[in-house]
């Protein structure tokens, strides 16, 4: 008795085509059928796709946003500086001995842009001529200010513009009053 195999019900197979064989091979076949859990695979698969769909959209939109607030801030910086130009050329009219204008931010409740020139004569540069050529350097930027009172240069835009302004007026205020303004230069200054 301590060699014979415990019996089990069912006769051997011959060579895999037994009865028993085929009812494995008839459950496998069943549950190949059965597509019970395939739903919710598939809903998990669209889903992981969607959502990959709306993370490329969405960084798509974040960089388009970040490229749109560096253009704009590039604009204003240029308009800054065109702002500073105009300013001194105003400033020059009014007074032929004018200095340069430092810092200046604008509008005065923003404290965010600032424009600045710098002022060389060129041409008549002393006594009281009836016209002085200058060379105006003007630079607008766009800052951003700190909690610590420190501020960062986010854009900076420069422009120069070479202008004559001729003067007239009679004794005894000869050459005193503007009477035009030539530009012969008005170019960014490229780095």
């Amino acid at each position: 008795m301590c060699c014979r195999r415990a019996h089990t019900g069912r006769r051997p197979s011959r060579l895999g085509r037994g009865t028993a064989d085929r009812a494995v091979w008839r459950r496998i076949a069943v549950r190949a059928g059965d597509e019970r859990g395939v739903a919710l695979v598939m809903a998990m698969v669209v889903t992981l796709i969607l959502a990959l769909l709306v993370a490329g959209i969405a960084q798509q939109v974040v960089a388009e946003l970040g490229m749109g607030q560096l253009t704009r801030q590039d604009a204003v910086a240029l308009y800054l500086a065109q702002a500073g130009i105009e300013h001194q050329l105003y400033l020059q009219k009014v007074n032929k001995d004018a200095g340069a204008i430092g810092y200046t931010n604008s509008p005065s409740t923003d404290q965010t842009r600032w424009y600045a020139t710098s002022l060389t004569c060129l041409l008549n540069c002393s006594g009281n001529p009836s016209a002085r050529r200058w060379r105006i350097r003007s630079t607008g930027e766009i800052r951003r200010y700190n909690p610590d009172s420190t501020f960062v240069v986010l854009q900076t835009r420069v422009l120069v513009a070479e202008v004559d302004i001729t003067y007239d007026g009679v004794a005894p205020s000869l050459y005193l009053y503007p009477l035009k303004v030539t530009v012969y230069r008005w170019e960014e200054e490229v780095p």
